[in-house]
């Protein structure tokens, strides 16, 4: 969130002034809301209200307009009150997401273009009231989310709380700001379910979760491409073969022994199109002015992201519409088997064009939407145009090189590829994979993740959409921390934004910064290791992340453990001598993380071994869902991602319980 237009617009006679929400410990403030309040409003009004009142023991009253404050007390209009419009703010004219925050004769006005959506929807595109209210409390209140829950939920305390002069609007910096929550338990087993959370604890997770990620805005902008509607959608050709196989077989891939269609019957959602196919194209463009005449006056754009999987067509078409090989001479080592059978970066390029150019003689605002991932991530040759309207989604995969921590070869070479694409003209939305890595694992890497996304912001990112949270809070904490604040303040030192973390543990800042640290190292230090590990033990997965259990004990072996376990034994020495004991509870919610990824080595090294009886692995993950029964209200995990992790490790697990 950051300032984009400072108002000089206010009435002749308004008067610009503070607002003095507490003094003294007692209310000077209280909340008014529209007559008939839309629920973002209400919500972003309960979230002030909760927050003043946790900071300063002192919780302002909320009421409805006609009411006004009693006398004596401020107001603070939240939302679209006759108020705001009375003081020349016009709700109506403003974006989904802006906010406007304006102090006028002593009274403070946070007022969006609020709609009927539900505020906990990361598809609620009329959030600006929210937003605005986020922005005091981090601004005025100095208010930080650490991790989901009451507990990651840093506020500072105060007998006093005044607001600034104010007149200003507020907009979040990306269209798109999107982590995938990781809270699906589709395709669970009974195992799984041991395994994981109970029920219950994995509702109250994932509101605890969703609470938070909204805090950080993660929501979308309605003109972003995100929002609006698509034809197609997400891996758009995955039922073609299927409905079109028989008729148009040359609109699908050639394999180098002629045959069209999929390598494997079985799979044909992975198979890749023939995107240098006119048939193609056509077809695209038909479907997508059908979908146009469904909705009449929406914006519809067309989504060509190609099935999840590399590009394999080897018609002389589409090979020539590759161009030149690169030189891959210079590929740091372990990405070059990523770009094979072919380089197809410049071929799916062409293709978004040739689309492009078809829709546009429609309707000139459509926009196209497509991957950069896998063998056709390389950005094309310069000189090579695009148009604005095309948005590639920034996809980098590799098997099992190229994962944080990378080598710096690796880093450079990817932002490299960034600015390949920037050169053509594309907008660029950032769809990573990578914070599905690490299983439960203290695996950080904040100070190079920091700078990847800062260049990418520097450089034109519209937007993102991590896939997906896994949710270790306790174990990876500034990863997450870092990854959630910096969409907010992407300006900021990546050191300062971590600092706001290890602040929050008080006395114990020093320590908690020295134990992130040495994880930070150990990860540096370990990554070729990791990534040889996996790769040898890919057992047929194409997803680096699915294996993690498979290799924890190697990756994270018992001696690694007691150097971490001695600085937050100092951690929680300093946080103890503090008056407040909320230092040492969150400096034991770090240490609870950490015997969380002890107790899953332990199991994982029985598992693993050839020579453990089936008793011995019974046993062990026994002691380990004990372990999870005891800690899974605590939030330092998201339990589900832990064991789905597992059940793909471990093939045997359903054979692990005791009847």
């Amino acid at each position: 969130m950051h300032s984009v237009l400072l108002l000089a617009i206010l009435a002749p006679l308004t008067a610009v002034s503070g607002v003095p929400m507490v003094v003294d410990g007692a209310p000077a403030a209280v909340i008014v809301l529209p007559a008939d309040a839309a629920p973002i409003a209400v919500y972003a009004a309960e979230e002030l209200a909760e927050h003043i009142g946790k900071a300063s023991g002192a919780r302002p009253g909320i009421l409805n307009e006609p009411l006004s404050p009693p006398p004596g007390l401020k107001a603070v209009y939240v939302g679209a009150t006759q108020a705001a419009r009375d003081a020349g703010i016009h709700p109506e004219m403003l974006a989904g997401e802006e906010s406007v925050l304006r102090t006028v004769d002593g009274n403070l006005f946070i007022v969006g273009n609020d709609g009927p959506g539900d505020p906990l929807s990361f598809g609620n595109t009329r959030s600006g009231t929210l937003w605005g209210v986020y922005e005091i409390l981090e601004r005025d209140l100095g208010v930080r989310w650490l991790w989901p829950g009451e507990l990651g939920t840093q506020i500072p305390h105060a007998r006093d709380i005044s607001i600034p002069p104010l007149d200003e609007t507020v907009t979040p910096r990306f269209l798109v700001r999107s982590q995938r929550p990781g809270l699906g338990r589709h395709g669970f087993t009974e195992g799984n379910e041991r395994m994981s959370f109970t029920t219950e604890n994995a509702a109250r997770y994932g509101h605890d979760q969703t609470v938070f990620l909204r805090r950080h805005r993660m929501g979308c902008s309605e003109n972003s491409h995100r929002a609006q509607r698509r034809s197609g959608g997400g891996h758009a050709f995955t039922g073609w073969w299927e409905r079109y196989g028989a008729e148009h077989p040359e609109w699908f891939q050639m394999l180098p022994d002629g045959r069209r269609g999929p390598e494997d019957p079985m799979r044909p959602d992975r198979m890749s199109m023939c995107v240098s196919s006119p048939g193609l194209h056509a077809k695209v463009v038909e479907l997508w002015m059908e979908e146009r005449a469904k909705h009449p006056g929406e914006p519809v754009n067309i989504d060509l992201s190609e099935n999840d999987g590399s590009a394999f067509c080897v018609c002389d078409a589409c090979r020539a519409w590759d161009g030149p090989p690169p030189d891959t001479a210079g590929l740091p080592p372990g990405l070059e088997r990523s770009f094979e059978p072919v380089q197809a970066g410049t071929r799916y390029a062409r293709f978004a064009k040739e689309v492009h150019r078809l829709a546009s003689a429609i309707d000139s605002e459509v926009k196209v939407i497509y991957y950069a991932y896998l063998n056709y991530f390389w950005a094309p040759p310069q000189p090579f145009e695009m148009s604005p309207n095309i948005i590639i989604e920034f996809v980098p995969w590799f098997r099992w090189a190229g994962w944080f921590p990378r080598t710096d070869a690796e880093h450079e070479w990817i932002k490299e590829q960034w600015l390949g694409w920037r050169r053509t003209g594309v907008s660029i939305h950032y769809r990573p994979n990578w914070f599905l890595d690490g299983y439960t694992m203290p695996l950080v890497y904040m100070h190079q993740f920091g700078d990847a996304f800062q260049f990418y912001a520097r450089n034109g990112m519209i937007g993102t959409d991590f896939d997906s949270l896994q949710g270790q809070w306790a174990a990876q904490g500034p990863n997450l921390y870092l990854l959630s604040r910096i969409h907010v303040r992407p300006e900021m030192p990546v050191e300062d934004l971590l600092e706001e973390y290890y602040a929050a543990f008080g006395p114990a800042a020093g320590e908690v910064k020295a134990y992130f640290t040495y994880w930070e190292d150990y990860a540096i230090g370990n990554s070729p290791r990791a990534a040889e590990a996996i790769r040898s033990r890919r057992d047929g997965h194409f997803r680096r992340y699915a294996l993690y259990a498979l290799v924890a004990d190697e990756l994270y072996p018992a001696e690694v453990f007691p150097p971490a376990e001695a600085i937050l034994a100092k951690a929680l020495e300093a946080a103890g001598a503090d008056a407040d004991p909320v230092y040492a509870e969150r400096v034991r919610f770090l240490q609870q993380g950490l015997a969380h990824a002890k107790q899953c080595v332990a199991t994982a090294s029985v598992v693993n071994s050839p020579d453990a009886t089936m008793a011995e692995k019974k046993a062990a993950i026994a002691e380990l869902v004990r372990m999870r029964r005891s800690l899974e209200h605590t939030n330092i995990a998201n339990m589900d991602r832990a064991a789905i992790i597992e059940a793909d490790s471990w093939k045997e697990i359903e054979g692990l319980f005791e009847p």
